[in-house]
Protein backbone atom coordinates (compact mmCIF):
# COMPACT_ATOMS: atom_id res chain seq x y z
CA UNK A 1 0.00 0.00 0.00
CA UNK A 2 1.24 3.24 -1.13
CA UNK A 3 1.62 5.77 1.93
CA UNK A 4 0.28 9.21 1.80
CA UNK A 5 3.02 11.96 1.92
CA UNK A 6 1.88 14.81 4.69
CA UNK A 7 4.30 17.99 5.03
CA UNK A 8 2.13 20.24 6.54
CA UNK A 9 2.05 20.86 10.10
CA UNK A 10 -1.57 22.28 9.39
CA UNK A 11 -2.68 18.51 7.86
CA UNK A 12 -5.77 17.77 9.92
CA UNK A 13 -4.07 14.16 10.59
CA UNK A 14 -0.94 15.68 12.16
CA UNK A 15 -3.63 18.29 14.09
CA UNK A 16 -5.74 15.57 15.28
CA UNK A 17 -2.26 13.17 16.31
CA UNK A 18 -1.29 16.29 18.56
CA UNK A 19 -4.08 16.01 20.36
CA UNK A 20 -4.28 12.10 20.93
CA UNK A 21 -0.72 12.81 22.52
CA UNK A 22 -1.42 15.86 24.60
CA UNK A 23 -5.00 14.94 25.83
CA UNK A 24 -6.21 11.19 27.47
CA UNK A 25 -9.65 12.28 27.19
CA UNK A 26 -9.15 12.91 23.48
CA UNK A 27 -7.73 9.45 23.02
CA UNK A 28 -10.77 8.13 25.08
CA UNK A 29 -13.13 9.73 22.98
CA UNK A 30 -11.53 8.57 20.09
CA UNK A 31 -10.95 5.06 21.05
CA UNK A 32 -7.14 5.67 20.16
CA UNK A 33 -3.93 4.83 21.98
CA UNK A 34 -0.47 6.35 20.37
CA UNK A 35 2.67 4.30 20.77
CA UNK A 36 6.15 5.99 19.61
CA UNK A 37 9.14 3.50 18.72
CA UNK A 38 9.88 0.60 16.70
CA UNK A 39 10.64 -1.72 19.76
CA UNK A 40 7.15 -0.60 21.54
CA UNK A 41 5.38 -1.23 18.35
CA UNK A 42 6.69 -5.00 18.07
CA UNK A 43 5.73 -5.64 22.01
CA UNK A 44 2.43 -4.08 21.03
CA UNK A 45 2.32 -6.59 17.76
CA UNK A 46 3.83 -9.32 19.54
CA UNK A 47 0.56 -9.01 22.32
CA UNK A 48 -2.16 -9.12 19.68
CA UNK A 49 -2.21 -5.21 18.79
CA UNK A 50 -3.05 -4.38 14.97
CA UNK A 51 -1.75 -0.64 14.01
CA UNK A 52 -4.67 1.44 12.63
CA UNK A 53 -2.29 4.09 11.95
CA UNK A 54 1.64 4.31 11.23
CA UNK A 55 2.96 7.61 10.51
CA UNK A 56 6.91 7.23 9.82
CA UNK A 57 9.54 9.61 8.95
CA UNK A 58 12.34 8.26 6.38
CA UNK A 59 14.51 11.17 7.03
CA UNK A 60 15.33 9.44 10.69
CA UNK A 61 15.57 5.76 8.85
CA UNK A 62 11.89 4.80 9.58
CA UNK A 63 10.27 2.50 6.76
CA UNK A 64 6.48 1.37 5.74
CA UNK A 65 7.51 -2.25 5.09
CA UNK A 66 8.87 -2.60 8.40
CA UNK A 67 5.29 -2.53 10.51
CA UNK A 68 1.59 -4.18 9.27
CA UNK A 69 -0.82 -1.09 9.24
CA UNK A 70 -4.15 -0.57 8.23
CA UNK A 71 -2.74 3.55 7.06
CA UNK A 72 0.44 4.39 6.31
CA UNK A 73 1.52 8.20 6.61
CA UNK A 74 5.37 9.13 5.45
CA UNK A 75 6.00 12.61 7.49
CA UNK A 76 8.51 15.16 6.75
CA UNK A 77 11.13 15.51 9.37
CA UNK A 78 9.33 18.91 10.51
CA UNK A 79 5.81 17.17 11.11
CA UNK A 80 7.58 14.28 12.89
CA UNK A 81 9.70 16.88 15.18
CA UNK A 82 6.17 18.35 16.10
CA UNK A 83 4.76 15.30 16.70
CA UNK A 84 7.05 12.82 18.64
CA UNK A 85 6.82 13.04 22.49
CA UNK A 86 10.42 10.86 22.68
CA UNK A 87 13.64 12.53 22.62
CA UNK A 88 16.05 10.57 20.34
CA UNK A 89 13.23 8.71 18.22
CA UNK A 90 13.35 6.33 15.83
CA UNK A 91 11.02 7.69 13.04
CA UNK A 92 8.21 5.77 14.27
CA UNK A 93 4.66 7.04 15.78
CA UNK A 94 1.30 4.99 15.86
CA UNK A 95 -2.28 4.61 16.70
CA UNK A 96 -3.67 1.72 17.84
CA UNK A 97 -7.23 0.32 19.23
CA UNK A 98 -6.66 -0.88 22.66
CA UNK A 99 -7.80 -4.31 23.29
CA UNK A 100 -10.45 -4.67 26.52
CA UNK A 101 -10.77 -7.47 28.71
CA UNK A 102 -13.15 -8.72 31.32
CA UNK A 103 -12.38 -10.90 34.08
CA UNK A 104 -14.07 -13.38 32.16
CA UNK A 105 -11.86 -13.28 28.71
CA UNK A 106 -8.98 -12.62 30.63
CA UNK A 107 -5.97 -14.83 29.96
CA UNK A 108 -4.80 -16.39 33.61
CA UNK A 109 -2.62 -18.58 34.79
CA UNK A 110 -3.85 -21.51 37.00
CA UNK A 111 -3.29 -19.50 40.28
CA UNK A 112 -3.08 -15.94 39.24
CA UNK A 113 -2.22 -13.04 41.29
CA UNK A 114 -4.41 -10.13 39.87
CA UNK A 115 -3.92 -6.73 41.12
CA UNK A 116 -6.65 -4.01 40.00
CA UNK A 117 -6.13 -0.07 39.35
CA UNK A 118 -8.33 2.48 38.37
CA UNK A 119 -6.96 6.58 38.30
CA UNK A 120 -3.44 5.99 39.24
CA UNK A 121 -2.33 9.52 39.15
CA UNK A 122 1.26 9.50 40.39
CA UNK A 123 3.51 7.32 38.85
CA UNK A 124 5.64 6.63 41.92
CA UNK A 125 2.32 4.80 43.74
CA UNK A 126 2.27 2.53 40.22
CA UNK A 127 6.62 2.06 40.56
CA UNK A 128 5.65 1.44 44.64
CA UNK A 129 2.49 -1.29 44.06
CA UNK A 130 4.80 -2.50 41.04
CA UNK A 131 7.91 -3.28 43.18
CA UNK A 132 5.66 -4.67 46.04
CA UNK A 133 3.92 -7.23 43.75
CA UNK A 134 6.94 -8.19 42.20
CA UNK A 135 8.78 -8.51 45.58
CA UNK A 136 7.74 -12.14 46.54
CA UNK A 137 7.10 -15.30 44.43
CA UNK A 138 3.69 -14.90 43.84
CA UNK A 139 3.33 -18.79 42.40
Amino acid sequence: MKAEYISSLQNPKVKNLVKLIEKSSERKAQNLIVIEGLRELGLAISAGMEIYQLYFCPSIGANENELSAQQYFEVSKEVFAKVAYRENSDGYIALLKPRYYTLENLPLRKNPFIIILESVEKPGNLGAITRTASYRDWE
